[in-house]
């Protein structure tokens, strides 16, 4: 999440542009000294909405709590767990039960220590029904979480206990192979139950109602500022390693704005449209980074047209990647290989990576002869000459672009009629969660490095599928994936792989592209360390040299 897009929703193709400056908290890097002035300009496309870890519905806000909090882990630049709070973590119980040793030095801000009831309270209280929290989902893992969730169950019965002051136990009602990345989510955060009592119903909602454990403790947002300031936690447990004095915040909504202020030499970072990235395609300050997001479009199989598997291959063989990338996104997006984007695993056996496995031949390939052929396949078995299809996309430049591209791609190699219906995202949301759709043009956003990320939306009973996608030995794949071989990294990697390969061969969905973002960055700003799978960077041990 990712991390993060925490709302399991599907988004709009305006996903593929990372906002200016965003952060998680990741690996350490090397100190390094330098008298230099240790600030950092940086912008945000809208102000923070909440600091109150079950509060929070949106990137901005998770991101600028990850600088001013800290959980169990934080994820390196390889989106594997590292110790941030914890210390030593044992598994047990055939890999149910989680016992974690907590640093002891660990302290908030207003000088109390982080304990292992700080966990324990920040994870009932997201969960009780109260909070309405819309991130509960990702607890499920947990011993009864989502009776807890869906108000049948207290929030004391939650699979979590404290024993004594620096050791945690969690119990979990499935085992999860990637439960530590989980973990180290901003929705796994502890709380100070002292401050939340103290500020109520007004915790979190500006700077001087939080408190911190976080490299960094938060000045001059008053909860609807567009300007505010990081300062470096003088109560943090590695206060050491952090070499910023200060970040400075602006909310800026207009990209070609924001590009021209970090012209300017006003920022130190700035996220580039396509335009952009072109212009500066030979600028060595240009840095193409990951953003954890698939592009596709899915189809609704309750729409008999739609439903048909050699039309929707046909679409699929008649778009040309390679050209969506490099022609209409220009921001260093890929063309898709399968339902999933690089680095959310690697072979165990060879270190291969995911989406080269689960790569299927004549699934997403450029290929419009054979795509003519199963078009015209399609329209026997419909009894139909021809048909007109309808792709449903949000109203943004974007999400049109891009469906015009597909529009022309079909109606160019197929000889089919394509209307392209854009409108508002909540507006497009709306109608495909009723079934109103045909085809959709959208995109996934994941929360943590793991395939089951985005292939768990195809399964036959989530909510999420809304094309109704049903496949017996998909599903058999995730089940087994998530059950009998969750703990057996070879077994699980085999079926998820699988469950990636049954999709495409059934063209559940059409894979389009991953998406990617281009940032320029002052280059006297080092130490950063970027995530591999969805371009967060670290600021936590940044420095600007000399």
């Amino acid at each position: 999440m990712s991390l993060l897009d925490h709302k399991k929703a599907l988004l709009l193709c305006t996903g593929i542009v990372l906002i200016g400056g965003i952060f998680a908290v990741t690996a350490h890097s090397k100190s390094t000294k330098t008298a230099t002035a240790q600030r950092l300009n940086l912008y945000q496309t809208a102000t923070i909405s909440s600091l109150d870890v079950s509060k929070i519905t949106d990137n901005i806000s998770s991101n600028a709590l990850s600088q001013v909090g800290e959980g169990l882990y934080r994820l390196n630049a390889n989106s594997q767990a590292e110790n941030a709070l914890a210390t030593k973590t044992t598994v047990t119980d055939s890999g149910h039960q989680y016992t974690i040793n907590l640093r002891h030095d660990g302290k908030w801000s207003n000088g109390d220590p982080v304990t292992a009831q700080d966990f324990v309270y920040s994870w009932e209280r997201t969960l009780n029904p109260k909070s309405k929290s819309e991130f509960t989902y990702q607890f499920a893992n947990i011993k009864n979480a989502d009776a807890i969730a869906a108000g049948k169950k207290s929030p004391s019965t939650l699979g979590v206990k404290a024993v004594g002051k620096y050791q945690l136990k969690i119990t979990l009602s499935r085992p999860a192979s990637y439960f530590k990345k989980m973990l180290a989510s901003t929705t796994y955060y502890p709380l100070n139950e002292k401050a939340v009592n103290k500020y109520g119903s007004k915790y979190g909602s500006s700077a001087k109602t939080t408190v911190y454990n976080g490299p960094f403790v938060m000045t001059n947002w008053s909860g609807t500022s567009d300007n505010w300031t990081l300062k470096k936690n003088s109560n943090y447990d590695e206060k050491k390693s952090v070499k910023l004095q200060t970040i400075n915040y602006k909310v800026i909504k207009d990209s070609t704005t924001a590009y021209n202020i970090y012209q300017s030499k006003k920022l130190d970072q700035v996220t580039l449209s396509g335009e952009q990235t072109t212009q500066n395609k030979n600028n060595p300050d240009l840095k193409s980074l990951a953003a954890g997001r698939i592009g596709f479009i899915q189809y609704n199989e309750q729409n008999k047209v739609a439903a048909n598997k050699d039309l929707r291959t046909a679409i699929s063989l008649a778009v040309n990647r390679r050209q969506l990338a490099t022609k209409v996104l220009k921001n260093g997006s890929l063309p898709a290989k399968t339902f999933g984007v690089h680095n959310m695993m690697k072979n165990p056996k060879t270190g291969a990576d995911f989406t080269a496995d689960a790569y299927t031949k004549n699934t997403v390939d450029y290929a419009p002869t054979q795509a003519k052929k199963l078009y015209q396949q399609a329209l026997k078995q419909l009894g139909k000459k021809t048909v007109t299809l309808t792709i449903t996309c949000g109203n943004d430049d974007a999400s049109q672009n891009i469906a015009e591209f597909v529009q022309s791609a079909i109606t160019s190699k197929l000889g089919a009629k394509v209307e392209v219906r854009a409108m508002p995202f909540p507006s497009m949301l709306s109608n495909v969660s009723k079934g109103n759709f045909q085809l959709n043009l959208t995109s996934w956003g994941m929360d943590f490095a793991d395939p089951i990320q985005s292939l768990q939306i195809l399964q036959s009973a989530n909510n999420s599928n809304m094309g109704h996608y049903d496949s017996r030995t998909y599903d058999a794949a995730l089940n087994a994936a998530e059950g009998a071989d969750a703990l057996n990294k070879t077994a699980r990697y085999q079926d998820l792989v699988k469950a990636a390969q049954t999709a495409l061969k059934d063209q559940a969905v059409t894979p389009l592209y991953e998406s990617r973002t281009s940032s320029l960055v002052n280059p006297k700003v080092k130490g950063v360390v970027y995530n591999k799978f969805n371009g967060d960077a670290d600021y936590q041990n940044a420095y600007v040299a000399d």
